[in-house]
């Protein structure tokens, strides 16, 4: 009897090939912007009338604009789909999704100070958007992102 092919033969990939597993930390900052793109995309219908969550406030003091927002929210989207799949497309996606926020946050401290709580959360956002985008430079996460 010819011995039966392994699971991996079987599905077409040759053994040797090494298959990218999704990084704990890929899967945890996956959730985290699709909820943060939700979210930016509430923030934009609110802005522009269209919805009435009780959002008005955070686009006003903000001072976003409405189609802003919901881009963002967009693209944050798209970008955590696609890290759910490492797709090569969703990390430059997604390193140029974190690098706009950390400019927009920090724009945002400036304007409406940092001694406000607004400025201070903008401030708390840039520096976790700035720890996100450092991991994913590491070496094990590019890896999985066919990357290295």
């Amino acid at each position: 009897m010819a011995p039966r092919p392994s699971t991996t033969e079987a599905q077409g990939r040759q053994e040797d090939q090494p298959v990218n597993q999704r990084p704990l930390g890929i899967t945890i900052i996956a959730i985290i912007l699709a909820v943060e793109g939700v979210f930016s995309i509430l923030v934009g219908l609110e802005a522009l009338q269209i919805t009435s969550f009780g959002l008005a406030q955070v686009a006003e003091a903000a001072d976003l604009s409405g189609w802003a927002s919901i881009i963002s929210g967009v693209l944050t989207l798209i970008a955590a789909g696609g890290l759910f799949t490492l797709a090569g497309w969703a990390w430059i996606l997604a390193v140029v999704v974190l690098v706009i926020r950390i400019v927009a946050d920090v724009w945002a401290a400036i304007v409406v100070g940092v001694s406000t709580s607004l400025g201070l959360g903008s401030i708390g956002a840039a520096i976790i958007s700035a720890i996100i985008l450092w991991y994913f430079f590491r070496p094990n996460v590019r890896s999985a992102f066919g990357r290295a």
